[in-house]
């Protein structure tokens, strides 16, 4: 008789990263007393990460089986937001703030390369067109580019300080959003793809946030401050738009549940903003 592994157990080796990578990542708070520019560093590399793995979304080059949740998309979306705002992240911003070498860096890219053939082997992960040796180079030279982020605030470097902006503001929207999207207290639909409604919904969240964040950010740069709410307008009517042709689905009351979460990040640029510009 074949006994077959049950799926629920899948969540146990993510709840277990989960832990070790929380862990660390609090370690890091602990050690260190510049805990703002950790801080925003680590919301800078963690709006990259989601930056380079978005297009790997769309074109389905892996997939998480992490079986937390129950829609298989979601679990797949959400093994997704952890490996790229959790696990590699706290080990970058562990290996910048600490100043580790390339050793260590190798050391935490055989780590997570690791992870990902044993997550392959108890198929709880999966890899489409996607491989593993991608993997060990991204996150091995992810590693360097942490290094120079957290160093580029620490030195007021203005680039870096504007796509610290942005970044941050994406990170903490995006999050948002996918918090009130696991609860299914909205859904993007849209009309012509019914198939895998889950999958199109992120994978349109995602565009469609990159480019609401990079607009709201470049204008609140401008000089006229006027301008930064415009975005906050754009987004109710086009909200309202969207909610009329049924591309958007909200359960309950829109005012209720997802306009305190489209506007919460708005209002949050504004101080995230003056912030950074101290580092100028």
């Amino acid at each position: 008789m074949v006994i077959k592994k049950k799926d629920h157990n899948n969540k146990f080796y993510y709840i277990g990263l989960i832990i070790v990578h929380t862990l660390l990542l609090f370690y890091v708070f602990y050690k260190k007393k510049n805990r703002k520019t950790v801080f925003l560093t680590f919301l800078s590399i963690v709006g990259l990460a989601f930056h380079l793995e978005y297009p790997l979304y769309i074109l389905k080059a892996y997939k998480y089986k992490t079986n937390i949740l129950k829609n298989k998309e979601q679990n797949n979306s959400f093994g997704s937001v952890l490996s790229q705002a959790l696990f590699v992240p706290s080990a970058a911003i562990f290996i910048s703030t600490f100043k580790f070498g390339w050793k260590i860096k190798l050391l935490f890219t055989m780590y997570f390369t690791l992870i990902e053939s044993c997550f392959l082997k108890l198929k709880i992960y999966k890899n489409n067109w996607w491989r593993t040796a991608y993997t060990s180079i991204l996150i091995f030279t992810y590693f360097f580019i942490s290094d120079a982020w957290y160093k580029g605030i620490m030195n007021g470097n203005k680039v870096i300080l504007k796509m610290t902006f942005h970044n941050a503001f994406h990170v903490i929207y995006m999050n948002l959003l996918f918090l009130l999207s696991v609860l299914k207290r909205f859904r993007y639909q849209p009309i012509l793809f019914t198939t895998q409604p889950w999958y199109y919904h992120y994978a349109f969240v995602k565009l469609y946030l990159v480019v609401e964040t990079v607009f709201t950010t470049y204008l609140l740069e401008q000089k006229k401050k006027w301008l930064g709410i415009l975005p906050i307008l754009i987004t109710v009517i086009s909200d309202s738009f969207l909610k009329k042709i049924n591309f958007l689905k909200v359960r309950g009351s829109y005012w209720i549940y997802l306009f305190p979460v489209r506007i919460l990040p708005h209002l949050l640029a504004f101080p995230l903003q003056r912030w950074i510009k101290k580092y100028e």
